[in-house]
Parts: structure tokens; C-alpha cells; sequence
């Protein structure tokens, strides 16, 4: 089986977790040969010729990163085309960057990427069914943690605190404000990961300080960023209940649960496809009870390695290696459907441009 892969040069979380990991980890475990790849540009100066196309069985797409005139060249060489989405396409208004993705007509754009590809992949059954009334090619893979480098090796580094973590990107402005309060109430030790001085970072930190023990790491790239569970003892995971974020994936979650890290998560979609309230998790529904239950893990650090080390149990079937079982008979059977031409080129990786 021969992919091209279209993602960006630097790797986001949903590229990484997304179309890196798991098609890194396909080629060097499976009959697969995958050309990762920003463009039909083959060098910086010439581009895939059809003849250069025809090679490959499967054409996948980072949901960021098409050009509607590739897939459509794709789909007349008889190509399997498919894309990957990692949430939903059009933002709520309560989304921190609704404005903008309207202004620059995304959520069109994204629509009509779902009504040209063959296929879809994406993260949870709930996104699925969403999609299925677009496109009915649509296959779930959820996101999968491949701990076979250096940036999961897992060692809590040791300190005289007790640290409650939040680690989150630029979009969850709202999600992290179901913290506001929090911080005082306790007073405990909370630390922000991923500060970079934008307005966003601010309003975070200004809310995890509030209660003056604080503590904030600088970013790290997408490679070492996981280490920042190491530097945690509880995982704080706030999310608004709404309907695009329920069509979000469990990765924070997932994350966690390789570090056997316990989680203060709320109680909402996507989570609740994972989470067992007092088992693996303790899932909050207002604010009184994330200030009950950070102080109850406060006093009670063995509780907080139990539900770690439940969750690691319970999120064990987001291992890249289960994940990529399905994803290569997935592959296998778009192949088969298409008969697009079966390579009997050796599996290896192809980085290009």
C-alpha cells in the first residue's frame, strides 16, 4: 500500500495525532509506504506529475491543509481521496475564534471538503454521525498515543508541592474560566503549562493565580510537550458543555492516561465516553464540586494514584498499536473498493518539502 499525505510542515496536535503518529508508525510496522508531504509540489520547484500520482493507492488530507483542485485531480485518476477531521466544522458562537473562522469562510470551505472526499476519518462516534449526514463514507479512528518516544517517557519529577496542572491551547478561553473562583477557594498549587505572553496565556494565568501559589512553564514543541504531565500531579480538564465541544475528541484525557495521571475533568461530552466518576476520574459538574474535589485529592494523594492508574487501564485501547489494527483493514478495504494499484514498493517513510 503506497499513501500520499497531505499535513502541515509543523506538526498541530490533530496532524500529529492525527496523520503523523499513526502513519509513521504504519510504515514501519505494516506493508506501507507513506510520503509525507504540505503540497502536490514534489521538490521545491516541480510538482507530482500524474504519472507520480498514479503510484499511490490512498491520498489523505489534514482538514487544514487541501486545495479543492487536488482532490478533484486526485478523484479523476481514480485515487481513493480521504480526509481527516479531528472536530466539528462550523464553530458556536461561544467559540473563541468564531468570528474569525467565519470571516475567513472556513466552515464552507470545510463543508465542501466533506461533500468531494471518497472517505472521511474521524475521532469519536458522535463527530461521525454528524458527518454521516454529509458524507456517509465516514470511519471512526480515534486519537492514539504512540509512547515509543522520548517525550513519553514517564517519571513525575519530584517537589515539595502538590501540583494541579492545566495544559490547553489558544481555544479555550470559556472552558478555562470554569475555573475563575477556584483557585482562591482552595489554595492550592496550580500551574499553567504552555504560557507564550499572548492575551489568551494572560487571561489563563490570571485566572490560576488568583490564589497566589502559581507556577507557569514556557511552551514546549510537539515532540516534548507531554513531559509537562510529568510535572503534575492532577490533571485539571474543564470543558463547556456545547455542541461543538462534544464533538471534540477524549485526548486530554487519553494524554493523561498514559502518565497515569489522575483527572479533575467536566462532566460533559466528549469525557463522558471514557470517564467513571470516583473510579478513573472525578468528573465535576459545578463549581462547589471542583473546589471538593481538588481539596479532597489534596489531603488524599493515594486516591489521585488510584484513578491515575485506572485511567491508564481504561485508556489502554487508545494505543497506537490497537488503533492502527483498524486503521490498516480500513485502508485495506478503501484499497480494495477503489482497486486503485496494490505498491509492492518496501514500507518506509518519505519526508518531502
Amino acid at each position: 500500500m503506497n499513501i500520499l499525505a497531505i499535513l502541515p510542515k509543523t506538526y498541530g496536535g490533530c496532524g500529529f495525532y492525527r496523520l503523523y503518529q499513526p502513519l509513521n508508525h504504519m510504515a514501519k510496522n505494516y506493508d506501507v509506504k507513506v510520503t509525507f508531504t504540505s503540497t502536490f509540489m514534489r521538490t521545491e520547484t516541480t510538482s507530482y506529475t500524474d504519472d507520480d500520482l498514479l503510484d499511490f493507492d490512498l491520498i489523505i488530507w489534514h482538514k487544514t491543509l487541501f486545495d479543492m483542485s487536488d482532490i478533484r485531480r486526485a478523484k479523476d485518476l481514480g485515487i481513493s481521496t480521504i480526509v481527516d477531521f479531528d472536530d466539528h466544522w462550523v464553530t458556536g458562537r461561544e467559540h473563541t475564534f468564531y468570528k474569525q473562522y467565519f470571516k475567513e469562510g472556513a466552515p464552507a470551505k470545510l463543508h465542501k471538503l466533506l461533500l468531494a472526499a471518497d472517505y472521511v476519518t474521524c475521532t469519536t462516534e458522535d463527530l461521525a454521525d454528524e458527518i454521516y449526514k454529509v458524507n456517509e463514507n465516514v470511519e471512526v479512528l480515534p486519537n492514539a498515543i504512540d509512547t515509543g518516544y522520548d517525550g513519553w517517557k514517564v517519571d513525575r519529577i519530584k517537589e515539595d508541592v502538590f501540583v494541579f496542572g492545566y495544559l490547553g491551547g489558544p481555544c479555550h478561553t470559556r472552558d478555562v474560566s470554569l475555573l475563575r473562583e477556584i483557585p482562591e477557594a482552595t489554595h492550592e498549587h496550580f500551574r499553567l503549562f504552555g504560557y507564550d505572553g499572548s492575551d489568551i496565556s494572560k487571561h489563563y494565568a490570571s485566572i490560576l493565580s488568583a490564589g497566589g501559589n502559581f507556577s507557569m512553564y514556557k511552551p514546549a514543541n510537539i515532540w516534548n510537550y507531554p513531559q509537562f504531565y510529568n510535572h503534575m500531579d492532577v490533571s485539571l480538564v474543564p470543558l463547556e458543555g456545547n455542541k461543538f465541544n462534544s464533538m471534540k475528541s477524549e485526548l486530554k484525557l487519553i494524554e493523561a492516561g498514559a502518565f497515569s495521571k489522575a483527572v479533575i475533568v467536566s462532566k460533559v461530552a466528549p469525557y463522558t465516553n471514557i470517564i467513571r466518576h470516583g473510579k478513573n476520574c472525578l468528573a465535576a459538574e459545578t463549581k462547589h464540586d471542583w473546589i471538593n474535589y481538588i481539596k479532597t485529592l489534596s489531603k488524599n494523594h493515594n486516591i489521585a494514584l488510584d484513578l491515575g492508574a485506572q485511567l491508564k487501564e481504561d485508556t489502554k485501547k487508545y494505543d497506537i498499536s490497537v488503533v492502527n489494527e483498524n486503521r490498516y483493514k480500513f485502508y485495506e478495504d478503501v484499497c480494495k473498493k477503489h482497486n486503485t494499484n496494490s505498491s509492492d514498493k518496501l514500507s518506509r517513510v518519505v519526508n518531502v518539502n
